[in-house]
């Protein structure tokens, strides 16, 4: 993968996107998996996709879907 910031990776992906619905647990796990060795806190990048996706005028989601997180519902 060519070498991006994590703030130009989220921009990309959210421009993929287009105006839908962004989930932010799903891309900062995106994000996760794009950039393993990424210093930032899940936290962090979901601040930054917040930030990004709401100055880009996207909806935001911050549901995590069923069996995302080790509690099963």
């Amino acid at each position: 993968m060519k070498n991006t910031s994590v703030a130009a990776f989220v921009e990309q992906a959210i421009a993929k996107r287009g105006k839908r619905l962004i989930s932010v647990p799903a891309l900062v796990s995106e994000l996760r998996s794009a950039k393993p060795d990424c210093e930032h806190t899940d936290d962090e990048l979901s601040h930054l996709i917040t930030v990004i996706a709401i100055s880009k005028g996207c909806n935001l989601s911050f549901m995590r879907p069923k069996g995302f997180d080790a509690v099963d519902w």
